[in-house]
């Protein structure tokens, strides 16, 4: 005989509530994790970025025989201006610069002139933004010498970083051969999250013109010794 008493198939109160606190308790587990994801697909991502700015203005320098000079710059929100360089010593934590500009020095000047060099690439770190709250990576630079095992030197003035049509490195500004040291140095780039400052990734420049990624690879096998090196 089949029973025509009915029967209760949903859930009571107290059960979707027990289910709603496992969910939020889970959430509050899983989100620190997610976020540190993010950061760490983020950060990678501004990393070849840069690593793939400065293989590209090594080929475009040997390509067209004019130096490919590398400088940093302010994000334009507005498209149809044009991007100029900025100082490195202009950094203010990401607030003064948001990312940076190649671009084929065609006169041979050593400086940019929007109507008369040929901007070859910009690359963004971050929006152009003056809130230290929306900065999302950070950078941290230094000038290496081939001969040292620290780094002491930093980027002053209105030197830029440049890539000579035989493929070498340089550091200066100006036209004169006196405002410029190449093949020398390396710099060494760090791209820091802003808020997990020990997800990091670094780049190293050598006097060769030959950019190096030093993360992605195991601590007993760098490619240069100025990939572990601490910077001040």
């Amino acid at each position: 005989m089949v029973s025509s008493k009915p029967t209760n198939a949903g859930f009571t109160l107290i059960e979707m509530l027990i289910v709603i606190a496992i969910t939020a308790i889970l959430a509050a587990i899983a989100l620190p994790g997610m976020e540190r994801l993010i950061a760490s697909q983020r950060n990678s991502n501004r990393a070849d970025q840069m690593f793939a700015l400065f293989q590209f203005a090594r080929a475009e320098a040997i390509r067209t025989n004019k130096p490919v000079l590398i400088c940093p710059t302010k994000i334009r929100k507005n498209t149809a201006a044009d991007n100029g360089c900025e100082k490195f010593t202009e950094y203010k934590e990401g607030k003064g610069w948001q990312g940076f500009l190649a671009f084929n020095d065609v006169n041979m000047n050593g400086s940019y002139e929007a109507n008369t060099d040929s901007s070859v690439r910009v690359v963004a770190l971050n929006q152009n933004t003056n809130d230290i709250n929306k900065i999302k990576v950070k950078l941290r630079w230094q000038i290496c010498n081939t001969n040292q095992t620290t780094c002491s030197d930093t980027i002053v003035g209105n030197d830029v970083l440049g890539f000579m049509p035989n493929g070498q490195f340089g550091i200066g500004s100006g036209a004169g051969a006196n405002g410029w040291i190449i093949g020398q140095s390396n710099v060494v780039i760090d791209v820091i999250d802003s808020h997990y400052e020990n997800i990091n990734r670094r780049i190293v420049i050598t006097p060769s013109g030959k950019p190096i990624a030093c993360y992605g690879q195991s601590s007993t096998n760098k490619t240069n010794s100025f990939c572990s090196v601490q910077l001040p």
